[in-house]
């Protein structure tokens, strides 16, 4: 029995050393059901989670970890976003006998606590769209032309549109910087960083899939996961990528946690889930 405890301890001081020696300061979400996909809102107060195969969306409350169910539907928790005062954020559902590409847009404002359609906004907008602003500059979102697989910008406010991707390839997950002048696309199993006016070819910075702009857009920041048989993810681990150039930094690498889908609190911590259990956590990268 004194043997089976100590082996016990020194299995569970090693997982602490190793989160310590990979994951400075992690604290876990204290939820109970599994999450996955978060999204922080800008100012760091509030995090958009979702099922497995991203059925429904819930916000949470990162300051006492209290979440609430927005909607069940199956496939709207993915692409979603928030506004720029986080008061507000966009996602997108459809009806239980219609397709995907049938998906209309739909705000929450948090303030009143009120799920809006907004028939204007074409869900494949998403999760660039930010909401309606006054400067026509402000107004731009950026898509996946679904016949020729080419990432395109348009302005919402003046209609105008144009191919962002001038190279051959198919693209997809095209994520707009926060100040609206880079584009983070994927090309394969590569991430390409091209200016929004399209008039440059992109660079590319790594493999994975890129899911933040850190705020400040100095970085970008995903996971890149591993599979021996090609359908089960065996594991994951969280990169760092520098927008300029091909300079990706693993920042994690652990074994008992497949860190996925991270997001920027701020500058220094992430918000990440575990594809593994369905636990959501935060660390510290500095």
């Amino acid at each position: 029995m004194k043997k089976r405890l100590f082996y016990f301890l020194l299995c569970a001081s090693s997982m602490c050393f190793g989160y310590a020696q990979n994951l400075k300061n992690l604290k876990r979400i204290n939820l109970e059901s599994y999450f996955t996909n978060p999204v922080v809102s800008p100012n760091g107060k509030f995090a958009l989670l979702t099922n497995q195969h991203f059925k429904g969306v819930y916000l949470l409350n990162l300051s006492n970890q209290e979440i609430q169910l927005i909607t069940d539907k199956e496939g709207s928790g993915y692409a979603y976003t928030w506004n720029e005062k986080s008061n507000s954020f966009y996602f997108k559902q459809k009806n239980e006998n219609e397709f995907f590409y049938n998906s209309k847009t739909y705000s929450y404002s948090i303030l009143d606590q009120t799920i809006e359609e907004l028939p204007e906004i074409n869900a494949n907008y998403l999760p660039s769209f930010k909401g309606l602003k006054e400067n026509d500059e402000d107004n731009i979102v950026v898509f996946t032309n679904l016949n020729t697989l080419q990432i395109f910008a348009r302005n919402l406010l003046t209609q105008e549109e144009w191919i962002v991707t001038q190279d051959d390839g198919q693209f997809y997950n095209a994520l707009l910087s926060h100040d609206g002048k880079k584009v983070a696309v994927h090309k394969g199993a590569d991430i390409y960083v091209y200016d929004i006016n399209g008039q440059k070819e992109g660079i590319k910075i790594g493999t994975g899939i890129a899911t933040s702009w850190s705020p400040n857009d100095n970085y970008l920041i995903g996971f890149l996961d591993q599979s021996s048989d090609g359908h089960t993810i065996e594991n994951s681990e969280i990169y760092l990528f520098n927008p300029k150039e091909y300079r990706p930094k693993k920042i994690t690498n652990t074994e008992v946690i497949s860190e996925m889908f991270p997001s920027f609190i701020d500058e220094n911590t992430i918000l990440f889930s575990d594809d593994k259990t369905g636990r959501i956590f935060s660390f510290n990268i500095k």
